[in-house]
């Protein structure tokens, strides 16, 4: 295996769980998202999660925004597999639809969907309104991955002792870390096809995850066409005026440094796209200020596990650093009573 691109992970962490876990609430999880670079269309997050008291049908988690407009989506309990590869490793997790596969752990991963997903719009969306009628939808993406992985808490040691000691670690959800990645795939919807190349980030979790106490959360990564690359995961403060957990990186020159977000797009109210998603990370070798506006946005306000309390928006931003230019990830959480209220197209 490469050592490098595994960064001191174990590669039997790649592999799924045969077994029902004991914990009810254990989870394992594998997400990525696609960020396709002409910004036409984009899937901000699709997500397998099996869950220890409903092992067998594991959650389908998917979201799809196209730039005139439209959003798919697909959020529903399926019946689940798991099987092995051709070298024995439990690699290939089902659920209905969705099939995630790990072909080489660290290097190379596949995802497939083959089914149906409920059809809306951004602006209804925006508005709470209910998803609508159910359409045909596939996709087939290979990942490559295209920097270490990033284990959330492993960058310092104020992060490592949130994620042992402090709520952070039942916020991420127990071991949890990131990868950028490159994509290429392509994508039916009814009579329509297109071809993708852009970047992803792929996540994969095994742990119990409570989101409860969540303030808020920011969430931003890219992957830049000359392999510069940053990422963070961020938290809103609490009462006490202290975030439970704000860790980020830089990689640049083939160094990965670890950042913290000193400034960032916290979300205040609901915006389509054009909104600020500028931050700027503090490291040991100065601040990195990144531009950045979000490009297309999905807004969940009935399915996350906060909903109740919550809006969630997941969605993509092109960012600028130093002259050069992608298209990455953004996602916010925040809670109702924290907004100003309205939304804007």
């Amino acid at each position: 295996m490469d050592t490098y691109f595994a960064a001191g992970l174990d590669h039997q962490f790649e592999c799924f769980q045969r077994f029902r876990p004991v914990d009810p609430d254990m989870r394992d999880s594998a997400t990525l998202w696609i960020l396709d670079q002409t910004g036409t269309l984009a899937f901000p997050r699709v997500t397998f999660d099996a869950i220890g008291e409903s092992w067998d049908t594991p959650w389908v988690q998917m979201n799809f925004a196209h730039a005139d407009g439209r959003r798919l989506r697909l959020w529903t309990q399926e019946r689940g597999a798991l099987t092995d590869d051709a070298v024995g490793r439990p690699a290939i997790r089902t659920a209905g639809p969705l099939q995630f596969q790990c072909v080489e752990p660290f290097r190379w991963w596949t995802m497939e969907f083959d089914g149906e997903a409920r059809q809306s719009t951004v602006a209804a969306q925006m508005a709470g309104e209910p998803d609508g009628e159910l359409v045909p939808l596939s996709f087939r993406f290979d990942a490559e991955m295209a920097a270490p992985p990033w284990l959330m808490g492993g960058m310092t040691a104020q992060a490592t002792e949130q994620i042992r000691s402090g709520e952070a670690g039942a916020l991420m959800g127990g071991v949890r870390f990131e990868q950028l990645c490159r994509i290429v795939g392509s994508v039916r919807i009814g009579d329509e096809e297109y071809k993708v190349e852009g970047t992803g980030m792929r996540v994969r979790r095994q742990g119990v995850r409570k989101m409860g106490a969540a303030m808020g959360h920011l969430q931003l990564s890219a992957l830049f066409p000359s392999g510069r690359a940053f990422g963070v995961n961020a938290f809103a403060p609490g009462p006490d005026g202290i975030s439970p957990f704000n860790e980020g990186f830089v990689y640049r020159d083939g160094r990965k440094l670890a950042a913290r977000l000193v400034e960032g797009p916290w979300m205040k109210r609901l915006i389509e796209s054009g909104a600020d998603a500028s931050l700027v990370l503090e490291t040991a070798e100065g601040a990195v200020h990144i531009s950045g506006q979000t490009l297309l946005t999905v807004f969940d306000h009935h399915h996350f596990e906060m909903a109740d309390s919550s809006v969630l928006v997941p969605g993509t931003a092109r960012f600028v650093w130093d002259g050069e230019e992608t298209i990455g990830l953004i996602e916010r959480c925040t809670l109702r009573s924290e907004m100003s209220g309205g939304t804007e197209l």
